[in-house]
Order: C-alpha cells, then structure tokens, then sequence
C-alpha cells in the first residue's frame, strides 16, 4: 500500500515538476545597463494595461531564477522569438488619433514595408492573441492591422494597383499578413 502511494506521488509531482519546466524555453535578456544573462526565460504576463509593469523570470545556469522588470530590458529572447522594447508612435484604426506606446515587439518581415507582431491577452477570453503592427521604412509610424478591415489598410499603404487588386480578392485571412507583405516587398525590387 506505502509503495502504491509512493509511486501516487511520484508520478504528481514529476507531472508537476514537467509542467513547470515546460515554461522556461533557451534564451537571453538584454538589460539597460548592456549586461546579457543566458538561460531559460519565462514570459512576462500579456495584456495592454500592464505591458511595462511585470517581470520576466530568468533560470541561471546555477538554478536561480532572477526576476527583471521589463523597464530594465533591452532585448530578450524566448525560444526563437527574439522580443525588441520599442518605443512607437502608433496610429490607432477607430480613434485615427496617433499615439506614443511601449511595446515588446516581434520583427517577422523586413524590406520596404515590416510587419511586426505583438502578443497581448484578451481580457474577455483570456485568450494570448497576435496583433500585427506595419510600418514603411521611410515613416516611424506604426499602422496597427485590425483583423476586421485589414485589407482596406493594406490597399491604402500598398501603392501598387496589381497589389490592391489582389488584396480585393476574399482568400486573404488575417494570418496572411506577413506573407502579402513579403510578396509586396519582393514585386518592389
């Protein structure tokens, strides 16, 4: 009966354990102050109110977890997203007032158009969700994609009267930022 409840046990806490490990994938984190930290990196909590408020937890070679707080970091990688602290000046879709912000942002399509990512939790779904930023090489600022009315903003920063009129076609999907912005920038060349 002891070594059934052993083994009980056992097999909880190494689930456990699995699980809590599973949240640190390989990376780095760029400080302020130029120090870089290798090791595993546990992502901050995502959400707009709080996107420069929490922490990012580093495992250290030794076993220690360090907490940054993210106004300390430059850079971090997660895995194989590397995570850029910009600050932006970004026009936003429904109030077309433009506004500065603070984002971590992913860099997923470079040219004479880039498309970057930004990862953020909906409050009312709890869900982690993508929100696809552009921006022009020539402008700073940012055009945040709605995933409702996408294609008319791409048709309007798009100059190009193939492109537009690919863009009216209905098989685009949200998802398809990053690849109709790359195959933009390879027809501009």
């Amino acid at each position: 009966m002891r070594t059934i409840l052993a083994c009980i046990v056992f097999l909880i806490s190494s689930v456990f354990v699995y699980s809590q490990e599973s949240k640190f994938l390989d990376g780095y984190v760029v400080t302020i102050s130029q120090d870089t930290l290798f090791g595993g990196i546990k992502d901050r909590k995502l959400g707009w109110e709080d996107e420069l408020t929490n922490k990012i937890h580093i495992k250290l070679d030794n076993g220690r977890v360090k907490k940054i707080k993210k106004k300390a970091i430059v850079v971090y990688k997660r895995g194989s997203e590397v995570f850029v602290r910009t600050q932006i000046k970004e026009q936003l879709p429904i109030l077309k007032t433009k506004v500065d912000s603070e984002y971590f942002l992913v860099k997923i399509v470079s040219g004479s158009v880039e498309v970057y990512k930004h990862y953020f939790n909906d409050q009312d779904s709890g869900i982690i969700d993508v929100v696809f930023l552009i921006r022009s090489k020539d402008a700073n600022l940012y055009k945040r994609l709605p995933s409702l009315g996408f294609k008319k903003i791409l048709r309007t920063h798009f100059k190009n009267p193939a492109f537009t009129q690919k863009l009216k076609q209905n098989k685009y999907r949200y998802a398809d930022i990053p690849t109709l912005v790359h195959e933009f920038n390879l027809s501009t060349y």
